[in-house]
């Protein structure tokens, strides 16, 4: 079986957020075949395509892009934030979708949300649908991984919940099969 490479984003950018937890935790559970490569986004710039010099974005835009890119698929991991997604975490999206190649059309996406209340980050979940749709990525449909009651899931830095794992595993398989039947 050949391997597969995904890249894993965390919308969050707080030192031990939940949800870069659960984005930690995802190489444990990745199938069989699949290579998870964990990406930091602190340093995107705001999109400014003004930042462009002589056509070539910033350096954190192109290693960012750059990776997702080169990744047969990428999994974002975003809290809901006002009812919608992270700000940080739409600068990627707006980068890649003005990036030379437009390295996230027709890529394979996963969308995980999270949140400390009950509703899951259902709505950000939502919004990333929308989002994803206008910039052609292919989001993967099956169960929403959207996780309610966060904390209660988590001890040592990584998901522990065993019902939890087994849907983010889920979500991880889904993904690796939308990768594979693409070839």
């Amino acid at each position: 079986m050949e391997t597969i490479k995904v890249v894993a984003l965390s919308g969050s950018l707080r030192a031990g957020s939940m949800t870069t937890q659960m984005r930690n935790t995802l190489p444990e559970l990745a199938p069989e075949g699949m290579v998870i490569e964990i990406i930091e986004i602190h340093d995107i710039p705001l999109f400014n395509e003004d930042l462009r010099v002589d056509g070539v974005s910033p350096e954190p835009v192109r290693r960012i892009c750059g990776a997702i890119g080169a990744a047969d698929g990428l999994v974002i991991c975003s809290p809901e934030y006002n009812r919608s997604v992270p700000g940080v975490l739409k600068m990627v999206t707006d980068w890649a979708s003005t990036e030379p190649g437009a390295p996230l059309s027709r890529k394979p996406v996963s969308i995980l949300t999270q949140s400390s209340g009950t509703r899951g980050g259902n709505l950000s979940h939502y919004a990333w649908r929308q989002i994803l749709s206008v910039i052609n990525a292919d989001a993967v449909l099956g169960p929403d991984v959207s996780i309610g009651t966060m904390q209660d899931k988590l001890e040592g830095g990584r998901v522990v919940d065993e019902a939890t794992r087994k849907l983010i595993a889920r979500q991880l398989g889904l993904l690796s099969d939308k990768i594979r039947e693409r070839g």
